[in-house]
């Protein structure tokens, strides 16, 4: 006031600057989280220089199972783009660190990345200092995620929880899942959404779906090469065509790390996942391709041979029914679009899983002698069969399981399941003979067995 009553024309100049300056820093310091970065401001001669800094991350990791080499990926994606990472891992560091993914933390850390081991449900353990985004990569119900929420509802711009897909209802009439669809409210990560919606922190939630990739910690396409490179019949719950997702564990990192700094993400679900869909079947003989092999698939039912039930069968790595989902929202609101391919991935896949020396290492087929034996298949007589055959066998009970025990030779009927190569049904030449109006049967082969009705009879599609 007193330079606007007494101030000459040159103080009015440098008032009017200094405002124009006070301004800019104001609406500067308002937008100083964005793009994940805290921004620092510090004047160069007449010009506000910017200085960028960029956000300060805490990836929660787990111990074991297929998300376990999210954080690794993760971890890479963000320090690539800038920020700063840091990593807790639960579980026993000396045990841990002899295994993958945790052994490849040393890379992390020449990158620049700072690794810690604690106890998710401890904030004790926690590392010290202050993070403007947590990733929760570790906790799958609310017990073992509520201590790190409540510890960081109030001093974090963003927490990101990565659930899971299979929360999901299965839905047999349209069975891709969209954001939005119905979930179990038994499931243990639906418990966790609704508390961190409960306590109001800023938080987005991701939903994987299966996930390939090097250094996992649980199998996926490895099942299919074991059994295929030794020649093993591959037994793949019928009928086999089940769609489902693969998603490389890269893509599966790229779409988390575009959280920081999104304000848009927040409050939102994003399935992570392909935009393409495979069948197990396809999946078996895009190995035994990459493997220069046939594979040997016999389909059965779960239920029937007392491996499974309600979707799940025993030593299977998937779903027994279709499992996929829509990635189409990431990809319109967050601007994600994935780099891989399974089709294209599986070479370098079959390559690392024979550099691990896989091949030569024991493997348990316990489950699938099991199987084999209660369709009435002999192990080795299956096995052997590969070499001759890309065949299915068909879906067998136990009941005609035993019957091949018995001493009497049994003549083996015709079934369309088990004469299937590839894309073409192989009949027998005589098949038109149970069917009214068939040719006529040559005498000497007529002669050979017994005569036939000349009618049809009702359960006549039981011997196809």
């Amino acid at each position: 006031i007193f330079l606007i009553i007494s101030g000459t024309k040159r103080h009015l100049v440098i008032l009017f600057r200094l405002c124009g300056v006070l301004i800019i820093m104001q609406a500067q310091l308002k937008a100083n989280r964005v793009s994940g970065a805290r921004r620092a401001f510090a004047p160069a001669g007449r010009r506000l220089s910017v200085k960028v800094m960029n956000a300060t991350v805490l990836i929660s990791n787990t111990k074991g199972g297929g998300h376990a080499f999210i954080g690794l990926y993760l971890a890479k994606e963000l320090l690539k783009k800038g920020h700063k990472v840091t990593i807790m891992n639960d579980g026993d560091e000396s045990k841990l660190t002899k295994k993958t993914p945790f052994s490849k933390y040393s890379e992390l850390v020449r990158e620049g990345a700072t690794i810690a081991w604690g106890d998710p449900t401890k904030p004790s353990t926690y590392p010290r200092g202050s993070f403007d985004v947590v990733y929760d990569n570790n906790g799958k119900d609310l017990a073992s995620c509520q201590p790190m929420i409540d510890h960081f509802k109030h001093k974090v711009d963003h927490y990101v929880f990565v659930s899971s897909a299979g929360a999901y209802k299965a839905d047999s009439i349209e069975p891709m899942h969209v954001e939005g669809d119905a979930r179990k409210s038994t499931a243990g990560h639906v418990e966790v959404e609704a508390y961190l919606e409960k306590v109001r922190i800023p938080f987005t939630v991701f939903q994987p779906l299966y996930i390939y990739g090097p250094n996992t910690a649980k199998d996926c396409e490895q099942w299919f090469v074991d059994r295929i490179i030794r020649d093993r019949p591959v037994p793949i719950p019928a009928p086999g065509i089940q769609l489902t997702s693969l998603t490389h564990v890269e893509d599966v990192a790229s779409m988390l790390a575009l959280v920081p700094g999104n304000r848009k993400a927040i409050g939102q679900l994003y399935n992570v996942c392909s935009d393409r869909c495979i069948s197990f079947v396809g999946i078996c003989k895009s190995v035994a391709k990459a493997l220069g092999k046939e594979a040997n698939i016999v389909l059965y039912s779960p239920e029937k041979v007392g491996t499974g039930k309600s979707g799940k069968a025993e030593g299977f790595p998937f779903r027994t029914v279709h499992f996929f989902a829509s990635s189409d929202k990431a990809k319109r609101e967050l601007g994600w679009k994935p780099k891989h391919d399974f089709q294209k991935d599986v070479a370098a896949l079959v390559a690392d899983y024979k550099a691990q020396g896989r091949d030569k290492k024991e493997v348990d087929f316990s489950i699938d002698d099991k199987i084999l034996v209660a369709l009435g298949t002999p192990v080795k007589a299956a096995a052997a069969s590969n070499g001759t055959t890309n065949g299915f066998s068909r879906v067998s009970s136990p009941a005609q399981a035993e019957s091949t025990t018995s001493s009497a030779p049994r003549r083996p009927s015709f079934s369309p399941r088990r004469d299937l190569k590839i894309q073409r049904t192989v009949l027998p030449t005589n098949w038109r003979d149970s069917v009214d109006g068939g040719e006529a049967v040559p005498a000497s082969t007529a002669a050979s067995r017994p005569a036939r009705s000349s009618s049809v009879p009702k359960d006549w599609r039981s011997a196809l």
